[in-house]
């Protein structure tokens, strides 16, 4: 028996072990054939833009790349949390909930209750923030623009000596982004104390479920332990996927821009007709024959 046991925990070992590798290597690969497809798509749409798009006080030189770099990054951390972090994390929670289920009837609702309140506490936490991430994308585009002007335009601000000025203005622009930063911060503290004062709550619901079970004499004691790790097994994951969630809302507030520059369709240069693959013509010379020099004549071309 012991030899079966400390074969079959191998044998798990190391078919986690493959089975990590493989999913962190190819996710790791898509996530780089994706960031690079992105980038690329990115060039080859502003390449085919007409210049009324980059006079556009919204499209500047720092405002496009600050929105391209954080687009690109958080799509790639999107694809992370997709194939590397929640299939992962949804198979534990199920497995320990069903555990629960089979475990004790009761105590498998308890836990799968609070799940509910955990999913409407990071939705209301991701609706309280989307107007506060907006607001923390454009000042980052803004100063990105910023410090490009100053940078590009330093010889003029010398020699009208302005630096006193340039720079107030950046700091305003810095304090605006760290108010929105510290707004943003306090919001996610509040709704994760939140979430960690409902999690404590179903802890607390558990032990008093299973200490009146063992009461009654349907469970041991040592199951009050048991099911309180299977518990820790369903709300661990379900953390992480709240966390995961709340990247997600950041990532696609950051790739509406991102977007936006992929889908100005009607910014895209207007071409003439399109040339004849082959041009034939018949070209004429003509020369004098009089002594005396003549005023040149023009070639004339018969196609």
């Amino acid at each position: 028996m012991l030899l079966a046991v400390t074969a079959l925990l191998l044998g798990k070992e190391v078919i986690n072990t493959f089975i990590q590798f493989g999913q962190k290597f190819y996710g790791e690969k898509i996530r780089i054939n994706v960031s690079s497809t992105l980038h690329q798509s990115a060039v080859d749409k502003i390449l085919s833009y007409q210049l009324g798009f980059y006079s556009d006080s919204g499209n500047q030189t720092g405002k496009l790349q600050t929105r391209i770099d954080r687009g690109v990054e958080s799509l790639m951390k999107l694809v992370q949390n997709f194939f590397i972090d929640i299939l992962p994390l949804f198979a534990n929670s199920i497995v320990a909930l069903i555990i629960m289920f089979m475990a004790n009837m009761y105590v498998g609702l308890v836990a799968l209750g609070i799940l509910p309140i955990y999913f409407w506490i990071s939705y209301r936490q991701a609706d309280k923030l989307n107007g506060v991430r907006r607001s923390l994308r454009g000042l980052r585009e803004q100063r990105s623009q910023g410090l490009i002007n100053i940078i590009d335009s330093i010889v003029v601000i010398k020699s009208f000596v302005r630096e006193d000025y340039e720079g107030e203005k950046q700091a305003g622009m810095q304090r605006n982004l760290v108010t929105t930063q510290l707004e943003t911060r306090k919001t996610n503290f509040l709704f994760d104390g939140l979430k960690t004062f409902v999690e404590q709550i179903g802890v607390v619901l558990i032990i008093i479920l299973t200490a009146y079970l063992v009461l009654d004499r349907q469970i041991s004691i040592g199951a009050i332990m048991f099911h309180i790790l299977l518990f820790n097994n369903v709300s661990a994951p379900i953390r992480q996927l709240h966390r995961i969630y709340d990247e997600m809302n950041e990532a696609l507030t950051y790739s509406e821009g991102f977007f936006d520059i992929l889908d100005a369709t009607t910014e895209t240069e207007r071409t003439g007709p399109t040339p004849p693959d082959q041009l034939r013509g018949l070209f004429r010379c003509a020369t004098s024959t009089s002594p005396t020099p003549a005023a040149p004549r023009p070639s004339t071309m018969s196609a």
